[in-house]
């Protein structure tokens, strides 16, 4: 019954029917799959037969083979019965969720060239050593410029605003709180 369907559909529509029952159709072929599943009885049912097939072969275990024959399907395809890839978590990112890997790849890409397209490293600017005694003498200037003004503010501090501001009135009051605590 099955190979009857399958000749009323063309190979391509298959395959696809196939990727998307085993789950490794992308969202284009999805999509095709399923206007033509919506249309077409048969390529509903075959679809639906393919899952169940999938289903099974994903719910296989590799325990259930003889140990004998594990070892020589290994051998054939020449892999060590304990795989152990250099970076399972990639490999398992890439092909389980390709939508999203190559969206992580995008930002990579556009992150990288950006930096190469944006990046202007500075030129190195060289001094004379004319230059540089200018601006030290310059810097000493303005250090004494300085100076002289944290002079003069501490002056002023220290004769006008301490003395009027601050002490005369520390002194009175202090005084009348003298005066009321001695009761005099």
């Amino acid at each position: 019954m099955q190979e009857n369907i399958s000749n009323k559909i063309d190979e391509k529509l298959l395959d696809k029917i196939i990727a998307v029952a085993y789950n490794d159709a992308g969202f284009y072929d999805r999509v095709v799959v399923w206007i033509n599943s919506r249309r077409d009885p048969e390529i509903e049912k075959l679809l639906y037969e393919y899952k169940l097939t999938a289903s099974y072969v994903h719910s296989l275990e590799e325990k259930m083979l003889p140990e004998a024959n594990l070892k020589s399907v290994y051998h054939k395809i020449g892999r060590r019965e304990n795989p152990e890839p250099a970076v399972p978590f990639i490999y398992s990112f890439i092909f389980s969720k390709p939508l999203v890997s190559s969206a992580v790849m995008g930002f990579f890409i556009v992150t990288i060239v950006s930096a190469l397209l944006f990046y202007k490293p500075q030129p190195e600017q060289k001094y004379t050593k004319a230059e540089i005694e200018l601006a030290q003498q310059q810097l000493g200037e303005s250090l004494a410029i300085v100076n002289k003004v944290f002079q003069s503010t501490e002056e002023k501090i220290d004769v006008e605003v301490l003395s009027k501001h601050v002490s005369k009135p520390l002194n009175k009051g202090l005084i009348y709180l003298n005066d009321y605590l001695i009761g005099g």
